[in-house]
């Protein structure tokens, strides 16, 4: 379900992009890559109109810290349903991000976020201390007093709203290099 823990996220949304907390990459994560994936199931519909009905869709967020430390990061979500499977995409570099996610570093964390009409999903990227490994945790939230979030689909781009959501299967991994060369 999207979490009614909507202050705790606010919390976490706050923290994440505070300009105090907001520090330079360390130089172990320098010229690294970082892969997170994870499931979400949910309760969505698309266009305002029907029931709401189950969805599953796969998340790919994928991210490279450049040597001066900037973020570049691009989140895939796969979908399912007739025919072959759909994709799309949100790219970001650093808290200029296109549209509505911004990718930042504080500390030993990598924190995305993507902000829609009455939620936030905050990916946290925890690096552990010598940088050579990662857990993903991903949060969706939703305001207070809001029912239903309310975004775009990257899939089809057609009006998206969310009345539950669970996050499952996260996976991180980090590896040398630049992950958008190939």
């Amino acid at each position: 379900m999207l979490l009614a823990r909507a202050r705790w996220c606010s919390l976490l949304l706050a923290a994440s992009l505070s300009p105090a907390l907001a520090q330079g990459a360390a130089p172990q994560l320098r010229g690294k890559s970082v892969t997170a994936g994870w499931t979400e199931e949910r309760l969505q519909r698309l266009g305002g109109m029907g029931e709401f009905a189950p969805k599953s869709f796969s998340h790919t967020l994928s991210a490279y810290v450049s040597s001066e430390g900037r973020v570049f990061a691009r989140r895939t979500v796969y979908g399912g349903g007739r025919g072959r499977p759909k994709t799309g995409q949100a790219s970001s570099v650093g808290s200029d991000g296109a549209g509505s996610q911004q990718a930042r570093i504080s500390g030993r964390s990598l924190i995305v976020t993507t902000q829609f009409a009455g939620g936030v999903r905050l990916v946290r990227i925890e690096f552990n201390a010598d940088f050579s490994g990662c857990t993903a945790n991903v949060v969706l939230g939703r305001e207070n007093g809001t029912a239903i979030a309310r975004g775009r689909s990257l899939i089809n781009g057609a009006r998206l709203e969310i009345k539950e959501a669970h996050v499952s299967n996260t996976s991180c991994s980090i590896q040398a290099g630049n992950v958008f060369e190939h």
